[in-house]
């Protein structure tokens, strides 16, 4: 044990290493319907680990917390963006006054109990549920004209206060919303969203409510006499209705495949591939077709799931029903639309628009030369694109230096808070040029979890020394203090919500979470409701919640 320990203190890049290890699976652990999630684990693991006063540079708390922000930005640019839009203005607002609650709050109960910059910015980041203030509230803090030894104990203790109070302010969140909150409004949250389904056009949007995204089934089938001699046309319109989209893309006769055509007649005993969209299946008889069997040489065809930037007058401006009729050939199929960043909702009706991305599904060959008509191809890879990822964090960094001096104290974006703001852009600039910036999702999963997390883990290591004293002399008025600021603005939000916007009851619930950027809260809320109407109002106020909170960190130094 003693030669482990001196290695991880000569090796601190090691204790990292560890740190996250160990974190992630204390991350795992449930309590109830509470998880302790992975930010936490990992900030507890580095606190203990950290008792062996290991030290680590703080430069690569820097570089992970970097990542993290900007690719948090990214991944909310398009959803910001289309808040500011008309129609979602209304939940923007909504989200800044419950943000602002949450910073008064934080304000007057720091006040009150004496507490200085560190401890009310860490009881901020746990009681709102934000771990990404830790970062730009230390690097606020680290700017501060004060001794170094006051510095280091303000830092050391923005942790400890999210520690304490982050438990609340997420199992709180989430028994307040989905539990305490429709008895108080007094609805039924089950029946109030099959009322709010059942204005919609479509009734099953409830379960769909961002796409019309289906796979696509390939079936292989051996022709009897009932079929034999007929041609592919009759047989495709003898399945299915001409609602529906099903062909016989490959034929295999004697040992030869080769492409089906509307003309081709089959023969007894001929082997067929036949597509369809799986949500389409109720409308296809499947079992008229004769015998289905499993040809590893008929199936074994390259498929492929193609992104379509449209461009084309050809298709701009027509509905789904006419580019289905008009363009797509035989096999082809639409499976996703997406606008501004956003899946949405479709139907046959619905119109393209220029800039939409269509996403193809159907055989690699086809599905190539065919997008061309639509407009450009979007050939993701699993690269990304680091020219775009460190342009964005090296601009967004050079932004946010410059200061403001205001009552003597400098008030700047930071480098962090100047990476989120251009991540935000680059994020939006992607979702309308996808062409650039390409980001696999497995990498901003990498980015933006293990970036904070490897974060959390260096504050948590760094603090330790200091993190038990700070809990015995603060750890239960911190707990009372956390609950406070939690409650607070989870009420203000569902007062606005019913008596100013006088929104539906799940939708208040659904942006309550959202504001309090608390994703459990919406989960619980939706599997209570057992629809996914709340999302509704989550989705926006998540995205602007998530950049505004952020902004508090540094703002709070203002204040102590």
């Amino acid at each position: 044990m003693t030669w482990f320990i001196n290695s991880i203190r000569a090796y601190p890049e090691l204790t990292l290493f560890l740190t996250l290890a160990i974190g992630y699976a204390v991350g795992k652990i449930k309590i109830g319907s509470f998880k302790i999630g992975s930010v936490t684990g990992v900030l507890i693991t580095g606190v203990v680990i950290g008792q062996l006063n290991i030290t680590i540079n703080p430069t690569v708390k820097s570089v992970f917390f970097l990542l993290f922000l900007f690719t948090l930005g990214y991944n909310s640019g398009p959803q910001f963006f289309k808040g500011l839009k008309k129609d979602g203005i209304p939940q923007v607002i909504f989200a800044i006054i419950v943000c602002i609650s949450g910073l008064i709050s934080t304000v007057i109960v720091g006040k009150l109990l004496g507490y200085n910059a560190g401890q009310a910015t860490g009881l901020a980041a746990g009681a709102l549920t934000q771990s990404s203030i830790i970062g730009v509230a230390q690097d606020s803090i680290s700017k501060l004209s004060l001794s170094s030894n006051e510095i280091k104990n303000m830092m050391d203790f923005v942790p400890v206060g999210y520690a304490v109070t982050y438990i609340f302010g997420t199992a709180g969140t989430v028994f307040i919303l989905s539990t305490i909150a429709p008895k108080i409004l007094g609805v039924n949250l089950e029946d109030e969203c099959k009322i709010i389904e059942s204005n919609f056009k479509n009734p099953d949007i409830s379960s769909n409510l961002n796409s019309n995204i289906s796979d696509i089934e390939y079936r292989a089938f051996v022709i009897d006499e009932h079929f034999a001699g007929k041609s592919v046309l009759d047989i495709e319109k003898t399945v299915s209705t001409n609602a529906v989209r099903s062909f016989i893309i490959h034929i295999k006769h004697n040992d030869s495949i080769f492409t089906a055509k509307e003309d081709t007649i089959l023969n007894l005993g001929d082997k067929i591939v036949f597509s369809f969209k799986s949500n389409d299946m109720k409308n296809i008889s499947l079992s008229s077709l004769g015998k289905e069997i499993f040809d590893l040489s008929l199936l074994n065809f390259p498929t492929e799931n193609l992104s379509v930037y449209v461009k084309s007058k050809k298709v701009i401006g027509k509905s789904i029903d006419f580019i289905k009729k008009s363009t797509l050939t035989r096999g082809v199929y639409i499976s996703k639309l997406n606008s501004n960043g956003e899946d949405l909702f479709y139907d046959k009706d619905t119109i393209l628009n220029h800039k939409d991305i269509l996403t193809l599904s159907g055989p690699k060959d086809i599905i190539e030369n065919l997008s061309y008509k639509i407009g450009t191809p979007i050939f993701h890879t699993s690269e990304t694109d680091m020219i775009f990822v460190s342009l964005g964090i090296l601009l967004g960094g050079l932004i946010g230096i410059p200061s403001l001096v205001l009552g003597g104290i400098k008030i700047n974006l930071s480098t962090s808070g100047g990476a989120l703001i251009m991540g935000l852009i680059f994020g939006f600039i992607h979702s309308r040029l996808p062409q650039i910036g390409h980001i696999p999702i497995g990498t901003t999963w990498f980015l933006s979890n293990v970036g904070l997390t490897a974060f959390v883990a260096v504050v948590g290591i760094n603090a330790g020394p200091g993190f038990v004293s700070g809990i015995k002399t603060s750890g239960i008025s911190f707990l009372i203090a956390g609950i406070v600021v939690t409650t607070i603005p989870i009420i203000i939000g569902i007062l606005i919500g019913k008596y100013i916007f006088k929104w539906k009851v799940p939708i208040i619930l659904g942006a309550c979470a959202g504001s309090m950027t608390t994703t459990a809260a919406v989960g619980a809320i939706c599997e209570k409701s057992k629809s996914n109407i709340p999302v509704l109002g989550y989705t926006v106020t998540y995205a602007v919640s998530n950049i505004v909170l952020t902004i508090w960190g540094s703002i709070l130094i203002f204040f102590f």
